[in-house]
């Protein structure tokens, strides 16, 4: 080969291995950068939540003490929301055992009177409310057969219009502050409705419908809402739940479902989840991949997802037989140890969380 001609192809190379490396410099500076301003972005967020006054509903237990975990981690002042004062009290212990501090407050929120009440002693106690966690829940879980106009009505009271009462009561101070946060937890049963939770489900598509409603609603007005859409969680809740129909039977499916690795989710993740999701002004949370992946199959093959819903509602236990009542904690089988066994990441849920 001629020397120039051997020169020459030496140089194109070096001059290629320069570009490649430049290029690689380059792409390594923006990694760099991009690293360090979403670095910046979550201390800034982090910094923004830094003492603002948070109410949390449900909060004595479940994912509602999770996030007051979160909540109060950031440096936050916490108001926590439930029926049970004793349930409120152990809250505030385990959260003092973190050195977080936590204002308990007793309502019931089934009642409008005391919503409207609830968070007027909010500013009444801490000046302002800053971020309003409608989180409060109870699942049911039984055939039709088994259920009553009363259940749907109970459902609706907490799950539907306490949350309403209590966005409506509290909008009027955020929208004079021009400023504040709604966070509501609803449920993929808000987007696909399972067998055998039917009013559970109907009130958090309802509940759905209002959050994303509102959030278009109050923007204007400096508020942002968040609609949090969780998939299973291992919070412990199942021990809570309550169960009809064929109790024993629906409470073992359902106490198996909602433990199980890869559908569940833990229940400190999801509250990182939501803060993280709050923090970034996002509209929208879904969470778990299950839950993204079933309301994908809902949006995109409705007639498929309801056969399988069908599918899934003929394995599941009918109202045949005896019937009866009861919580999770009176049907959970103790003298069964396979179920124990398969149940241990919930019931370590269950205690960590006050459930």
């Amino acid at each position: 080969m001629d020397k120039s001609v051997a020169r020459s192809q030496s140089a194109r190379s070096l001059s290629t291995v320069g570009k490649i490396a430049v290029a690689a410099a380059a792409v390594y500076a923006v990694r760099k950068l991009s690293s360090r301003k979403l670095e910046r972005q979550r201390t800034r967020h982090a910094a923004g939540l830094q003492n603002q006054v948070v109410l949390i509903t449900g909060g004595s237990r479940g994912l509602g003490l999770a996030l007051a975990f979160e909540f109060g981690a950031r440096g936050c002042r916490l108001a926590l929301c439930a029926r049970d004062e004793e349930e409120l009290q152990q809250a505030c212990r385990l959260l003092a055992e973190k050195g977080i501090e936590a204002t308990p407050l007793v309502a019931d929120i089934n009642h409008q009177p005391e919503t409207k009440f609830l968070i007027e002693r909010i500013i009444q106690q801490f000046g302002r409310l800053d971020v309003l966690v409608n989180n409060a829940g109870e699942i049911q879980v039984a055939p039709l057969e088994a259920l009553t106009l009363a259940d749907f009505e109970n459902a609706m009271n907490l799950m539907f219009w306490a949350p309403v009462n209590l966005s409506l009561a509290a909008i009027p101070y955020m929208a004079e502050r021009h400023s504040g946060a709604i966070v509501n937890i609803t449920s993929v049963g808000g987007r696909v409705s399972v067998p055998h939770l039917l009013p559970y489900s109907c009130a958090k598509f309802a509940f759905v419908g209002f959050s994303s409603g509102l959030a278009a609603e109050v923007k204007s007005r400096g508020i942002h809402v968040l609609t949090v859409v969780p998939g299973l969680m291992r919070t412990g809740s199942y021990l809570h739940a309550e169960f009809g129909g064929r109790a024993k039977k629906e409470f073992t499916w359902f106490g198996l479902l909602g433990n199980m690795p890869g559908l569940t989710v833990a229940a400190d993740s999801a509250a990182k989840a939501i803060l993280s999701a709050l923090e970034r002004k996002q509209y929208s949370c879904t969470i778990s991949l299950p839950a993204k992946l079933l309301i994908g199959a809902e949006t995109l093959m409705p007639d498929t997802t309801r056969t399988l819903m069908g599918f899934v509602s003929r394995i599941l236990p009918d109202a045949a037989g005896p019937t009866s009542k009861g919580t999770g904690k009176q049907l959970n089988p103790q003298s069964n140890s396979a179920f124990q066994a398969f149940t241990a990441l919930g019931k370590q849920a269950a205690r960590t969380f006050n459930e």
